[in-house]
């Protein structure tokens, strides 16, 4: 059964999406706070461990995950969690009957009578629709076989 991105991107220990993630030799992520502070509640045992695998560590090493953090970082610019609600419950805007256009350019929903149309005149403006399954391939994993 395939997950969600945002489901990858979680942290095992405080189940948020990773804050300075780093792997250990089992190579399971974590935020490098939410680790520290695991192992400083097991300090008095003396050995540390891995809260997905219970592998122990004498001395871990954290490794940062730059390639992790990317991807984090790819992933909160940009809100297909927006798009996906839109899409689903037609967000109403405050004035006017529900939210149905989506600037690529700026990442954003727009309301077709609110907002000013010359502000995102030179900008990509789709349907939340057409934004919704443009973009979905590129930030869905593909389902295992």
């Amino acid at each position: 059964m395939a997950c969600s991105l945002k489901d990858e991107l979680l942290c095992s220990i405080c189940l948020s999406i990773y804050q300075d993630p780093v792997s250990l030799g089992c190579e399971h992520y974590f935020c490098r706070r939410c680790i520290t502070e695991h192992w400083v509640r097991q300090e008095a045992q003396g050995a540390r461990d891995c809260p997905e695998c219970r592998r122990t560590f004498a001395e871990p090493a954290l490794a940062p995950s730059l390639k992790l953090a990317n991807i984090v970082e790819r992933y909160s610019a940009f809100p297909l969690d927006a798009i996906l609600n839109a899409r689903r419950a037609a967000r109403p805007c405050q004035a006017h009957d529900k939210v149905k256009l989506f600037c690529l350019t700026d990442r954003a929903l727009l309301c077709f009578f609110c907002d000013e149309p010359a502000l995102h005149e030179q900008h990509q403006v789709t349907g939340i629709d057409d934004a919704f399954e443009e973009l979905q391939p590129i930030y869905t994993p593909p389902e295992a076989s």
